[in-house]
């Protein structure tokens, strides 16, 4: 008789993986008896799993006690030293009992994945999407690696979107290819595209909530008036240029004062200038009085005024780099051309301290128009 025939599995019922507590206890004596039975019920032992995850049953056996002086007596043999020798058939009784245990459990854990195996077929054969992304999966995975990197972003997204589908939103993740993707719609496309597409395309992109703190984390933040020479030297660094021309121009605004809580001031009003250069923070305070000040006696800004510089490329490089924000505050039409010009050797001054050299600068219509006052006046420019 081999072991299959001597551990039968079904001489047990068919839940009795599900049972605990008494019904379990009666299945066990039914089985193996009175003996091994009361071993069980003494340490709580109630129910197969229970069971399975004991790894020494007897070890009860070890220790002195009143309570389990009746059942040692009855399942062991008391040697003249004071030790105890479990009986063979109580032994022999608790291994049966485990071992058939186990292949229950082992087979009805084979039977749950053959039926998942079988409806997963069922899924496959019924839905021919699921049969392309299988197809397409498997084309790729035998690729070279130079075509599979043409796919690493379709394979994030498609894994991104079937992970979080199964879960609650607070759930979503994203990894770091997916939200660079996000980034660059959402700029591109504008919010309202990308709402669109995302409310459509359910767990596939971010929420706009993420969306801001990876622009926060990802762009310095700027302070109104500014102008960031030591972060515009860096940048040329990494592109290794020291030559640029610089522009300035104009944009329209709505009218909209907000509150900087970086830097505790508002925002929005029409910046200050000493000498052409904006004052930075100086509508910065803590008196609600000063404030109602300004609204009733300070123009908001309707303009956006915007400093951006562009580097010039090495002769042999092919592409030109990217254009670089120097500074933008709030203006009205109201600069002059002094300022204007001002503001210009400002510039110019401070890129040379970071060994930056302006070639030239030029500005947009609405500032283009203050120089004709210039044209018959003398100015000399130390640089």
């Amino acid at each position: 008789m081999n072991n299959k025939d001597v551990y039968d599995v079904s001489v047990l019922p068919d839940n009795i993986l599900t049972l605990k507590g008494e019904e379990f206890f009666r299945v066990v004596r039914s089985l193996v008896g009175e003996g091994v039975c009361n071993i069980l019920e003494i340490q709580l032992i109630d129910s197969a799993q229970n069971l399975l995850n004991t790894t020494d049953v007897f070890e009860i056996f070890k220790y002195d006690s009143e309570e389990i002086n009746d059942i040692k007596t009855r399942s062991c043999f008391k040697m003249r030293n004071g030790e105890y020798i479990i009986r063979t058939g109580v032994l022999n009784n608790m291994i049966y009992l485990k071992t058939t245990l186990k292949k229950k459990f082992e087979e009805q854990h084979h039977f749950t994945n053959d039926l998942r195996k079988e409806r997963y077929y069922e899924l496959i054969n019924q839905n021919s999407l699921l049969q392309s992304l299988i197809d397409w999966y498997s084309q790729n995975q035998f690729t070279n690696n130079c075509s599979n990197k043409k796919h690493l972003f379709m394979l994030s997204f498609i894994d991104t979107i079937t992970k979080n589908i199964v879960k609650s939103k607070q759930n979503y993740r994203y990894d770091d290819s997916v939200k660079d993707f996000a980034l660059v719609l959402y700029i591109l496309g504008g919010k309202q595209c990308y709402e669109f597409i995302r409310i459509n395309i359910i767990g596939a992109l971010p929420n706009l909530t993420t969306i801001n703190k990876l622009i926060a984390n990802a762009v310095p933040i700027l302070t109104e008036g500014r102008f960031y020479f030591s972060t515009l030297k860096q940048y040329l660094d990494t592109v290794n240029v020291k030559f640029g021309f610089c522009a300035e121009d104009c944009t329209g605004v709505i009218k909209k004062v907000k509150y900087d809580v970086t830097t505790n001031s508002f925002v929005g009003f029409v910046t200050k200038f000493s000498n052409g250069v904006p004052i930075c923070d100086y509508y910065s305070t803590d008196s609600f009085e000063q404030l109602q000040c300004w609204f009733d006696n300070i123009e908001k800004a309707s303009l956006l005024n915007i400093h951006m510089f562009q580097p010039i490329p090495q002769p042999n490089r092919a592409n030109a780099p990217a254009s670089f924000l120097m500074s933008a505050y709030g203006v009205d039409n109201t600069s002059t051309a002094i300022d204007i010009i001002n503001r210009w050797i400002y510039l110019f001054n401070n890129c040379i301290q970071n060994e930056i050299r302006i070639i030239g600068f030029s500005t947009g219509k609405i500032f283009a128009s203050e120089f004709s006052s210039l044209r018959n006046k003398k100015i000399l420019i130390s640089l």
